[in-house]
């Protein structure tokens, strides 16, 4: 197969041409979509390397499950719901068996979440995979990062450090014990909090997802909010094998491994008990602590009371 036989049979078959409210899909030099007036256009990238973001010999179904659900987990932070996919994949070689398997996952979790490729690229060259993801929200209703005010409760969604355990253990088996399958699950194919990120439209201040981190991204709402915060440790949810760690092991994986894919928000006082009831039904939802007037500070609080100093950082690109 060349590219263009590869791009109809593995991606554009599976996409009916009418739905999606398109005026033009695949097959064009451009795809063509129809947004509401009064709709605002959310919009997201990420990119997947072999090497970097998964292991060589990674599931395809895996990779392909990730590659999208790190794409949703952008959409999810802003409230938005999500609409239209583009793909671009850089391969090493023209390996059908791979693009069968990569290709089914893909199209399997882009229907479910009612999603609709439009168009990407193929090229040849060291295996990466980029998604860009367009959502829609009403007009002004989209969440920030900026909006976070003195007094606001801190939550997060789930539990934190799976991902980065399961990593741990893939990476040095004699060092940690076995990672449970949730764990591995989260590492492989995280779940997007897209349902609580529509409710937190009409009632968070701020919201973002954890992708790199607790400390790190609730870092970035604290600077676009120009404001501090405080943590309080025994709040947070730690994964399940975190709690057999030694604890300061178990507080700067769950606070700086990354990969959680969950969302960090915050909600005002006052707001009314149906709303984290309602919250609560769709996944586990915790507070951690609460916003003050400390810009930019962030204070973690141990059992005993006293300020906790982390030793680890974020990953960073480029370090």
């Amino acid at each position: 197969m060349n590219e263009f036989e590869i791009i109809e049979h593995f991606f554009k078959s599976a996409y009916p041409a009418s739905k999606g409210n398109l005026t033009l899909g695949i097959g064009d030099d451009a795809a063509i979509i129809n947004v509401a007036e009064e709709t605002e256009l959310v919009i997201s990238t990420d990119t997947l390397v072999s090497g970097v973001h998964f292991f060589e010999d990674t599931l395809p179904e895996d990779i392909a499950y990730k590659a999208l659900s790190v794409n949703l987990s952008d959409i999810a932070a802003m409230g938005a719901l999500p609409r239209w996919i583009t793909l671009s994949l850089t391969l090493p070689d023209r390996d059908i068996n791979w693009l069968k398997k990569f290709s089914k996952s893909f199209n399997q979790l882009a229907i479910e979440k009612s999603l609709v490729l439009i168009g990407g690229d193929l090229t040849k060259g060291p295996l990466s995979i980029t998604v860009q993801i367009h959502g829609v929200c009403p007009k002004g209703k989209s969440l920030r990062r900026s909006g976070a005010a003195v007094g606001d409760f801190i939550y997060v969604t789930g539990e934190l450090g799976a991902a980065a355990y399961a990593l741990k253990y893939l990476q040095d088996r004699t060092l940690y014990s076995s990672a449970t399958d949730k764990e591995i699950q989260r590492l492989n194919r995280p779940d997007a909090r897209i349902e609580t990120g529509i409710v937190l439209r009409d009632n968070a201040t701020s919201c973002i997802d954890i992708s790199d981190g607790l400390l790190s991204d609730l870092g970035h709402i604290l600077k676009a909010s120009n404001v501090g915060a405080e943590i309080k440790l025994s709040k947070i949810p730690y994964s399940e094998s975190l709690t057999n760690l030694d604890k300061d092991i178990a507080i700067e994986i769950a606070l700086t491994g990354g990969d959680d894919y969950e969302l960090c928000f915050t909600l005002p006082k006052g707001l009314p008990e149906d709303v984290l009831k309602k919250l609560e039904l769709i996944c586990p939802v915790h507070c951690i602590g609460f916003i003050n007037d400390q810009q930019l500070n962030l204070r973690l609080i141990d059992e005993e009371g006293e300020l906790y100093e982390t030793k680890s950082e974020a990953y960073r690109h480029f370090d």
